[in-house]
């Protein structure tokens, strides 16, 4: 017996998505980030691979972590380690201008087994296309849901724009 979040995702395309890449410390982490519609809100979906920093892809240093994840009000991801990796995706997306950790842009932490992600969550903050043109961040600590105005999560480590899905 399938609910109406399962059917959502089975049986409808995402109305969006956002492509992920690492930045210079995690050339490996790829993956995509996907938006369906579904029950006046959005199941997000994050499938991603790499999250091992560079130099430390023995498996001891693969074990379960806890990553942030947040969408950003910037529309490009550009910005080089020099000067803050992707530094042009902005701070969370907060078109309502709430206190962190009620940014319609917080989503949950991402939990990291031997570098892999899947994860899916519901969320009624935004409908799919709201997020269209923003930027979808990972970052390299947990959230920690009370620090103002982020949440501690530390550096950026992947970005992908939000793009109409095809």
């Amino acid at each position: 017996m399938y609910t109406s979040f399962m059917k959502a995702i089975l049986y409808n395309p995402p109305v969006c998505g956002a492509v992920i890449t690492g930045s210079q410390a995690y050339p490996l982490l790829s993956g995509n980030v996907l938006f369906y519609e579904a029950n006046n809100g959005t199941i997000v979906v994050a499938d991603l691979t790499g999250l091992v920093e560079a130099g430390t892809e023995q498996e001891a240093c693969r074990l379960p972590r806890f990553y942030g994840f947040h969408i950003h009000e910037g529309n490009a991801c550009g910005g080089t380690q020099q000067d803050g990796a992707f530094l042009a995706a902005g701070s969370h997306w907060n078109p309502r201008k709430c206190e962190h950790p009620a940014h319609a842009g917080d989503l949950p932490v991402l939990l990291s087994n031997y570098g892999k992600v899947w994860s899916a969550c519901y969320t009624e903050a935004f409908m799919p296309w709201e997020v269209l043109g923003h930027t979808v961040i990972l970052h390299d600590q947990p959230d920690d849901y009370r620090t103002q105005p982020a949440g501690n999560a530390g550096e950026r480590i992947g970005c992908g724009t939000i793009v109409p899905f095809q």
